[in-house]
Formats: C-alpha cells, structure tokens, sequence
C-alpha cells in the first residue's frame, strides 16, 4: 500500500484532515483540555493542603476522613473530567455534523465513566495482585508485560464507550459495545494504534540521535555536556508532552469516526 493510498484510507489521516480544516473548533477542545488540567492541579494543591493541615484528635480517626476525603477527591476529579470530556465529544461530533450541546445526558454520562474506572480498578487490584505473586528479580519485566496492555485496552475501552454514549446510544450498549468491540473490532482502530507506536518510535530514535550528538559535541567540555544537557531534557519534555497531546487530540476524533462509521 502507497503512502497516497494510505492517507486516503486511514482514518487516524482523515481525522488529522479535519483536525487541519477545522481551526476554529480544534481551538476550543485545545482550551477544555486545558482548563481541565489547571482544574485538575488547582483541585489536587487543595486536597494536599487540607490532607495537611486538617488536625485530628487520634490516628484512627486521622485515617478514616482521610479516605472519605480521598474518596470525595477522586469523585470529583471524575467529575470534573466527565465535564470537560462530554463538551469535548459536542465539539468533536459538531466535525461531522451540525449539533447542540446538551446536559441532558451529562448524569449517565458521569455514571458511565463511575463504571469504568470502577472495573479498570477491579482489573488493576487483580493484575497488582498477580504482580505480588512473582519473584522481585521479574517484577518489572512482568509489569511490562501486563501494563501495556491493560492501558492499551484502557485506552480504546474509554474512547470507543464514550464515543458511542455521544452517539445516541445507552449507557449500557455503550458500555457492552465498548468491551465487546475493543476485542471485535480491532481492524477498525488498528492503525489508530499502529500510527502511535510508528510515531512513539520514531520520536525515541530522534531523541536518542540528539542525545547522542550532544555527548559527541561536547566530549572535551563536561560543564558545556551538562549545560547542553539540562536544555534538552527541558526541551525533551515539552516536545514528548505536546506530542502525546496531539495524539491523544487525533485519536478522539479517530474513535469517533470508527463508531460512526461501524454503527
């Protein structure tokens, strides 16, 4: 298959077509994103701050509110991503078609993610449990083995759910159709995937070259090595961010077109 064939087929391409002509709308998901995250730290130095501060008369007592408060944390935090992520699937399916937004559905749209991270939790507490099992000296080979793809499966579970509860479907078809086709329909979403793991290798083999001329420039110059070094861990860091970002943003809009195009 041609690369022409290939930009013309895939749709990780045809979303990156509309994430291109679309400026405007593209923007306003960019600005959700972000008020989430500065929700999401402000929301996180308070929690830290009262977990801190908060006296208590005994231990016992200490570590009940604690998980209450801990409890609430993560509900909220659920809550809030549940927000901004329903506005983001109205701007994403305003790509394809004339659409309003509307809360109505916003309560069962909160339930659905309560759900998912509820089994995800579930799964985790098992395969931590598996972990545990194995002998220290494997242990991190193991956790290789078994976080990969848990997050993977994390992953397309979360967007193809949420994009089809967007679609007009139930909570529960959305939830049974988000398992199911995670497992049924991986050649639809395969090169969603496969353009993450091309682009991931390809952004390590370009790391790797650039910190490998560095230590080849800068040989005979230790502080100049750490010098030019410390900027490009810094930079490192903000191009490997904004590239995660970019993905994730093109893969919303991939899952969406995959859902619409297998309903």
């Amino acid at each position: 298959m041609n690369l022409k064939k290939i930009k013309k087929e895939w749709i990780f391409f045809k979303s990156l077509k509309l994430v291109k002509f679309n400026a405007n709308t593209i923007g306003k998901i960019i600005l959700f994103d972000l008020m989430f995250f500065v929700s999401f730290f402000v929301l996180r130095r308070l929690f830290d701050y009262f977990s801190k501060n908060l006296f208590f008369p005994n231990q016992l007592s200490s570590a009940m509110v604690l998980i209450v408060m801990s409890l609430v944390y993560y509900l909220v935090i659920l809550l809030l991503y549940s927000f901004f992520k329903y506005n983001v699937l109205a701007f994403i399916r305003s790509l394809f078609e004339k659409t309003q937004i509307s809360f109505n559905r916003f309560g069962q749209f909160y339930i659905l993610n309560l759900v998912i991270a509820v089994i995800f939790f579930a799964i985790m507490y098992f395969l931590g449990f598996i972990l545990s099992s194995v002998k220290q000296n494997y242990a991190p080979f193991v956790f290789v083995l078994l976080a990969i793809p848990y997050s993977l499966f994390l992953y397309v579970v979360i967007n193809l759910s949420h994009s089809l509860f967007y679609q007009d479907n139930s909570l529960k078809e959305s939830l049974r159709r988000g398992f199911s086709w995670s497992f049924s329909k991986i050649k639809a979403y395969r090169e969603t995937i496969l353009v993450m793991i091309i682009a991931a290798l390809v952004l390590f083999l370009l790391f790797f070259v650039a910190g490998y001329l560095i230590r080849l420039l800068t040989a005979k110059n230790y502080s100049l090595y750490l010098t030019a070094y410390s900027y490009f861990k810094q930079i490192s860091i903000i191009v490997l961010d904004i590239f995660i970002y970019l993905l994730i943003l093109i893969n919303r809009i991939s899952f969406y077109y995959i859902t619409k195009d297998t309903k």
